[in-house]
């Protein structure tokens, strides 16, 4: 079913105790998989602002998401202002249930605030956690989380990654807080970008649902065994988005760590970097530091358990060819410039939003230098938005850029590419 695949230079200078390695983790695109039970829940926010085009459009796209359901989910739809308010559900998707649903969904309007902590408490307590199933969230806001302080919904966020629910969370417009909406994603293993105008939330909406029944593994988690002595002291995701990650210690393994993946659907891949430390050895000899297994749940069936190959297992031999151990691998290579085109896309918008034109021109000039050098098409796109480069290479800010092309960028800050 999967592949793991590690990628590091083997060799160490005598005396070094710290390397890195790339661990991608692949699941067959031809995997005879049944989908996952799909539990999904619709969160509308139905603040003030949201009144007119944007709440007539939010109502049309869940309605568009119910009518699709079939009868082997579950489904229930909730709005948020002040407080959430369960409008259907949890209920299976036969007929009946989805006209009922379509009923209340045309009901909604808009009035008071946000507090979208309500909407995620309320969905966590009706579905609570299922691991075989892939519990998932179809969020929408227009606005900024004011109406509560931020620990609430971090609580509420933290609540949804404990119960594996997964958040798929969209900005409609332009005034919602980026850094809530990725927190929501990367939190629960999630994703989050912008719906520019209300005619385009329906569409949006489909193609989440169509990537959701997708899901055929749930609750995806990779032991990582190492030796006495070596220590795992970082862990992020960095592809196809940059996610820092921690490790728990296996109950049940003194020497094996733990690692949350989520739910995987056929043909995806995950690509995870590992910051290791171990005790130096002399010359010669060749160690193993890490080796990988994966458990998870397969078309809502049992636990299953996958060992990965020699392919997948982190080795290591110190030696005093000093060309050998100086080789940086094209992978960590990579990664390492996909995480430096993240912090000088985030840096950038920092000084643009201080009025700071000159700084924020230098950080994304170096961003878009990056993205095109990495290959990541998506990203460079988004910076040609923001700059420009003229005939003799000199890199300007684009002053008429809108807000449409300032949040895209900022939404997508943590997307990265492949290595080509």
């Amino acid at each position: 079913m999967f592949k793991i695949t590690a990628y590091h230079n083997p060799y160490l200078r005598v005396g070094q105790s710290t390397m890195q390695a790339v661990l991608s983790v692949c699941i067959d695109e031809a995997a005879a998989t049944a989908p996952a039970p799909l539990a999904l829940a619709i969160a509308l926010d139905r603040s003030g602002s949201m009144d007119g085009a944007k709440m007539r459009a939010a109502r049309d796209g869940a309605v568009k998401v119910v009518q699709a359901i079939d009868a082997s989910m579950q489904f229930m739809v909730v709005t948020f202002n002040d407080n959430a308010r369960i409008i259907f559900g949890p209920a299976a998707g036969i007929e009946e249930n989805k006209n009922r649903a379509i009923a209340a969904i045309q009901t909604v309007y808009a009035a008071s605030g946000t507090r979208m902590s309500t909407a995620l408490n309320t969905i966590v307590d009706k579905f609570g956690n299922n691991q075989s199933r892939a519990t998932r969230i179809l969020f929408l806001t227009d606005g900024k989380n004011e109406g509560e302080p931020r620990v609430a919904l971090d609580r509420a966020v933290a609540r949804c990654s404990a119960a594996n629910i997964s958040i798929s969370a969209w900005g409609v417009g332009t005034d919602w807080d980026a850094a809530e909406l990725l927190h929501m994603a990367e939190a629960t293993r999630g994703s989050a970008d912008i719906i520019p105008t209300p005619n385009q939330v329906e569409a949006a909406f489909s193609s989440s649902f169509s990537e959701m029944r997708r899901t055929a593994i749930t609750n995806a988690r990779m032991y990582l065994w190492s030796p006495a002595g070596v220590q795992i002291t970082n862990l992020q995701q960095v592809y196809p988005t940059i996610v820092p990650l921690g490790t728990e210690p296996d109950p049940t393994s003194p020497r094996q760590q733990v690692i949350a993946l989520g739910s995987f659907a056929p043909g995806d891949q995950r690509d995870y970097l590992l910051d290791i430390t171990m005790p130096v050895n002399t010359p010669g000899q060749q160690f193993m530091l890490v080796r990988p297994t994966l458990k998870y749940f397969a078309g809502g069936g049992t636990e299953q358990e996958e060992k990965s190959e020699r392919s997948g297992w982190v080795f290591v031999q110190w030696t005093e060819d000093v060309s050998l151990a100086a080789q940086i691998e094209a992978h960590i290579a990579h990664y390492t410039n996909q995480e430096e085109l993240s912090n000088n896309i985030k840096d950038g918008q920092v000084a643009l939003a201080a009025g700071d034109n000159e700084k924020a021109t230098r950080l994304l000039g170096r961003a878009l230098e990056i993205s095109e050098r990495s290959g990541n098409a998506r990203v460079t796109r988004l910076l040609s938005e923001l700059i420009s480069r003229d005939a003799k290479g000199t890199i300007q800010l684009n002053k008429q850029a809108d807000a449409v092309a300032r949040k895209t960028l900022a939404i997508n800050v943590s997307k990265t590419s492949k290595l080509q």
